[in-house]
């Protein structure tokens, strides 16, 4: 997992074009006034989905990993924890890998780091990530999730 700011997005364009086109995306538009839901950037290589809801408490809260995408987190309004724990040490999943969702489940032991407004969090197939924790009280978050495609 790598923590950072959208202001030093340039630093992470190592990882490729498909992730130098998800900040460029997040750099050019103002997330707080995109409608809800999925934009294609790149097709199904790159594509983000614009997200608005209350923080969670942990027990609403899904601990999960992807095999086919790593996920940009971008934090427009707001602020929530994002939960990590490598995926070496997830232990057992509780659900089936879904291909469709590229999303499996697993149980709740992580730590977490706090993401503010402005913060981005990128989670790839090797780290197990739980989005959407609050921190002490709920609190309205604007958040974009970017999906960009790293394996077939």
């Amino acid at each position: 997992m790598v923590v950072g700011t959208l202001s030093n997005c340039e630093l992470y364009y190592v990882f490729g074009e498909r992730f130098q086109k998800a900040f460029e995306f997040l750099k050019k538009n103002d997330i707080t006034k995109m409608e809800l839901g999925r934009h294609d950037i790149d097709g199904d290589d790159v594509f983000i989905l614009v997200q608005q809801y209350d923080s969670k408490s942990i027990d609403n809260c899904g601990f999960e990993a992807h095999k086919k995408y790593a996920d940009v987190h971008y934090v427009a309004e707001g602020f929530e924890y994002l939960g990590y724990g490598p995926l070496e040490r997830a232990g057992a999943p509780i659900t089936e890998y879904d291909p469709v969702a590229d999303a499996v489940f697993f149980e709740k032991e992580c730590q977490f780091v706090l993401l503010e407004k402005g913060d981005i969090a990128i989670v790839f197939p090797q780290d197990a990530h739980m989005p959407q924790k609050r921190a002490l009280v709920e609190v309205p978050v604007r958040k974009a999730c970017i999906k960009v495609r790293v394996a077939d």
